[in-house]
C-alpha cells in the first residue's frame, strides 16, 4: 500500500471511528489537545501525521494506536505474513512501526514492531480513557524511556512492564537504530 493511499485509509478510519464516538471535529480536539483543523488535515488525508500526534488522538478516542493503523489496512487472513504486515512511517522522526500480531489473534495478544532512528524522541501523553499495560522488548540498540517520573535505559534483551496512564517518552539517544517490541494483552 502507498503511503498516500494509506494515509487516506488512515485518515478515514479516524473520521469513522470518531463520529461512531459522536464526537465533532471540536469535541476530539479538545480531548486530544490537537486542533480542529489539524484532524480534518488528518482525516481528508492532507497531512501525514506524526506518532506523537496519533498518539493524543488516538488517546482522544480511547483506542490504541496500533489498532488504528491495523483498521487501516488489514490483511485478510488470521496469519500475519511479513509482507502483509501493515508499515506505517512518521514523516517527522522516521519512526517505523510494523503491526506484526494477526488482526483476529485469538490469543488476545498484540505485538508491535518499532525502529526509533537515532537522535530521535517520540513523546506520548498520559491516556485518560480506556488505559492499558503493555511490555517493551529491546532486540538492539539502547532505548531511553521516560515513563512518570521514572526513567529507564533499555539494552538488547532488556523487558519492561509498564502502562500509558501516564505520559510516556521514547528516546534514541545512540548513534545506531533502536528495535524493539510492545506487547500489549486485550482484555
Amino acid at each position: 500500500m502507498t503511503d498516500k493511499l494509506f494515509d487516506r485509509e488512515l485518515g478515514e478510519r479516524l473520521r469513522i471511528l470518531r463520529e461512531h464516538l459522536g464526537l465533532s471535529l471540536g469535541a476530539l480536539a479538545d480531548r486530544s489537545g490537537v486542533s480542529k483543523a489539524m484532524i480534518a488535515r488528518v482525516e481528508r488525508a492532507q497531512s501525514s501525521a506524526t506518532a506523537a500526534l496519533l498518539g493524543r488522538l488516538c488517546a482522544g478516542l480511547g483506542i490504541r494506536l496500533s489498532s488504528l493503523i491495523e483498521a487501516a489496512d488489514r490483511p485478510s487472513e488470521p496469519l500475519s505474513r511479513y509482507r502483509d504486515q501493515p508499515v506505517w512511517r512518521d514523516p517527522k522522526t522516521g519512526y517505523l512501526r510494523r503491526q506484526v500480531s494477526p488482526p483476529a489473534a485469538s490469543s488476545g495478544i498484540e505485538i508491535t514492531s518499532i525502529t526509533l532512528p537515532p537522535g530521535k524522541k517520540v513523546p506520548y501523553r498520559a491516556w485518560t480513557k480506556n488505559a492499558y499495560l503493555q511490555q517493551i522488548l529491546v532486540l538492539s540498540g539502547k532505548l531511553h524511556l521516560q515513563t512518570g517520573g521514572e526513567s529507564f535505559v533499555l539494552g538488547k534483551g532488556d523487558c519492561l512492564d509498564f502502562d500509558v496512564l501516564r505520559p510516556n517518552i521514547f528516546e534514541n539517544r545512540d548513534k545506531s537504530f533502536a528495535r524493539y517490541l510492545i506487547i500489549i494483552r486485550n482484555n
